[in-house]
C-alpha cells in the first residue's frame, strides 16, 4: 500500500511538470512542417541537411522506464525500453532573421525541438 501511495504522488508531481518554455512541438521548413515523432528521413526531406550533426550512443545497463512521452507531451505509465539509445542532435541555422533550432532524435525519431539564439548568415 505504501508503494502505491508513493507511485500516485510521484505521478501527480510528474503530471504537473511541463516541458521547458523553449521547447516546440513543430518546426516550419519553407512550406513543410516537421513535428515531434517524425523520422530523420522526413525531417531531412522537409528541412534539408542540418548545419551541424552530433551523434552519440547512451548505454543502458539493463532496462529503463520512460514516463514522459515527447510525442504527445504527456506523462504515461512507465514503458520498458531495451538496449542502447542512439541519440542525435541536429542544428539548423536558419539565417539572421530567425532563431537557431536544435532537433534531438532518439533511435531515429524526433523527440525534442529547442530554440536557440538568433541565427547568422
Amino acid at each position: 500500500m505504501k508503494h502505491l501511495v508513493i507511485f500516485i504522488v510521484m505521478m501527480a508531481v510528474l503530471a504537473s511538470s511541463r516541458q521547458p518554455a523553449n521547447a516546440d512541438r513543430s518546426l516550419r521548413c519553407g512550406t513543410r512542417l516537421v513535428s515531434i515523432g517524425d523520422t530523420m528521413q522526413k525531417v531531412t526531406d522537409a528541412c534539408g541537411k542540418p548545419s551541424r550533426r552530433e551523434q552519440w550512443e547512451e548505454q543502458i545497463d539493463g532496462d529503463i522506464y520512460r514516463i514522459f512521452d515527447y510525442q504527445t507531451e504527456r506523462y504515461h505509465l512507465p514503458e520498458l525500453i531495451h538496449g542502447p539509445l542512439r541519440m542525435e542532435r541536429w542544428t539548423y541555422n536558419l539565417g539572421s532573421t530567425r532563431f537557431i533550432r536544435y532537433l534531438e532524435f532518439e533511435n531515429g525519431r524526433l523527440i525534442r525541438i529547442r530554440t536557440g539564439d538568433k541565427g547568422h548568415d
